[in-house]
């Protein structure tokens, strides 16, 4: 009988993937076993939370504060076993894509971005809970764990990387990868609704973590820009099309102040300008308009099922590498855009 090996295997699975995993495992682990001797040693007249006891682990609210390091290893902590095994099969799949396209340094950076920024808001929103109702169990009760959070911000990267690209569920449907977050987030609403805010409601922060993230702080390839400026990925697309004009006007109200307060940079403001986060310049709004404008010709020609034309004036490179090949999509010709007067011109 021939050895089984899983070494050939292991050496196709780039570092980053294997180090975030490894990481997962290892801390549910631990995080399962402790959980359990505690709960033995706890009596049982004292109701007590599953991992509770591990402060040091995972994020309580009100103990965190001596633990600041928990905002990053709670996330990686599944204290249940269906749990860490969606993870463990989930994550690497995940990872070994996003790795060969981004590289080591920015799946682990996009990976601690995601996983502490949701930590840190859903630490914020129980001490506001409990100060505005009281509630102790905001802070003491259930602690923030697992990997939800970063879960869904890898479907916002896929659907930034691979909108159109289709993906069988149940063996029966079929779901654009566009689509996979907002079903994600709709059944974490029913989660929370009922069995409280953690650690679901990890799946609403994670999301909008890792979009803002996307949008607007993530370097590009060559350096020379920050964010994702095409429109297809602006916040209104998130949600059903009757609401998208609200949405937008809002979402645009909260980036006019966010350019004040110098958080992120305005759209029209050329390379060079903003130390911290570099402009694309004139050329690379351009070539980003086209681009949204050839995904949304796309959109169109898939929703009505006619065959796509080849283009003969223009052609369009995504932005990075898909899963199957896309037709090329005719693209009409655009003048160079004017300079915005205020940043509420753009979709954010």
């Amino acid at each position: 009988m021939p050895a089984v090996s899983f070494l050939p295997f292991l050496q196709t699975v780039p570092v980053g993937t294997r180090l975030i995993t490894l990481t997962l495992v290892l801390l549910s682990v631990v995080g399962q076993g402790l959980s359990i001797l505690a709960a033995q040693n706890t009596p049982a007249s004292e109701s007590t939370y599953k991992g509770i006891q591990l402060p040091w682990l995972v994020m309580v609210p009100g103990k965190s504060i001596w633990y600041p390091w928990t905002l990053l290893s709670a996330g990686f902590v599944e204290l249940g076993i269906f749990g860490l095994i969606t993870s463990a099969i989930t994550v690497p799949l995940a990872c070994r894509y996003l790795e060969r396209v981004w590289g080591f340094k920015e799946l682990l950076r996009f990976t601690a971005v995601v996983v502490v920024g949701s930590n840190v808001i859903a630490f914020g929103f129980s001490w506001i809970v409990w100060f505005v109702l009281g509630q102790e169990d905001a802070l003491f009760g259930l602690p923030y764990h697992g990997l939800s959070g970063l879960q869904v911000g890898f479907l916002v990267a896929f659907t930034q990387l691979i909108p159109e690209h289709q993906v069988q569920l149940l063996g029966k449907f079929k779901v654009k990868v566009k689509s996979l977050p907002g079903i994600h987030l709709l059944i974490s609403n029913v989660l929370v609704v009922v069995f409280g805010p953690s650690p679901y409601i990890l799946i609403q922060f994670g999301f909008f973590v890792a979009w803002v993230y996307l949008r607007f702080f993530k370097l590009s390839e060559s350096g020379e820009f920050r964010g994702d400026r095409s429109e297809t990925f602006a916040f209104q697309y998130w949600f059903p099309p009757p609401i998208r004009p609200y949405i937008s006007i809002a979402a645009n109200k909260v980036f006019e102040l966010a350019v004040k307060v110098k958080l992120v940079q305005a759209w029209e403001e050329p390379s060079g300008n903003y130390s911290l986060l570099p402009g694309p310049g004139g050329a690379r709004a351009e070539a980003e308009r086209r681009r949204a404008l050839a995904l949304k010709a796309l959109d169109a020609r898939l929703a009505s099922g006619s065959p796509a034309v080849p283009s003969t004036s223009s052609s369009v490179s995504p932005s990075a590498p898909s899963s199957s090949t896309v037709p090329s999509v005719p693209v009409p010709s655009v003048t160079a855009p004017q300079k915005a007067t205020t940043t509420g011109d753009v979709k954010v």
